[in-house]
């Protein structure tokens, strides 16, 4: 393979999990809600949208607020694997790797820790439950790194440097 099209793949990668990390925080509560209810409704797909469309910023539910504080961290770690990545081609290749795995561990993380969370809240409702809302930002921004730190550990385990022939 030529440097080129290692170059190019990096780049497109880079890209997709840009808008991938942005697409994915703004739409994972809308998916989740509109699922559940109509999952609950046994399959009235059209009255769930319109539902969840009715309460997008309704008191009480203001879903919009929902989506708005599930992305700040979604945001920065897409910032983040920007910059990170995006400098990566002029790097060795056992370094890319290694930082496609800590990458890959920031995502592992910030999905599962998000996913977790809305599920949870929709599937078990509670006066308190809610707050989870609030508070989600603050775990992502600090388990994050967290999942970088281990996915680069991970990398760096995985991915060894090459022995120069002597």
């Amino acid at each position: 393979m030529t440097t080129m099209s290692n170059g190019k793949k990096l780049t497109w990668l880079t890209g997709t999990l840009f808008w991938g990390c942005i697409a994915f925080s703004l739409t994972l509560h809308v998916v989740v809600t509109i699922a559940h209810d109509a999952v609950r409704r046994h399959g009235a797909w059209a009255e769930a949208f319109q539902d969840f469309r009715l309460h997008l910023f309704a008191p009480g539910y203001n879903f919009f607020l929902i989506g708005t504080l599930n992305t700040l961290p979604f945001v920065l770690l897409a910032i983040f694997i920007l910059f990170h990545l995006g400098t990566a081609s002029q790097q060795e290749p056992v370094i890319v790797s290694r930082r496609l795995a800590g990458v890959a561990g920031a995502l592992v993380i910030a999905v599962g820790l998000s996913a977790w969370a809305h599920i949870g809240t929709i599937l078990h409702p509670d006066a308190q439950g809610a707050l989870i809302y609030f508070f989600l930002p603050i775990y992502l921004m600090g388990l994050i790194p967290l999942g970088y730190a281990v996915g680069r550990l991970a990398g760096t385990l995985l991915f060894k440097q090459p022995v120069p022939p002597a």
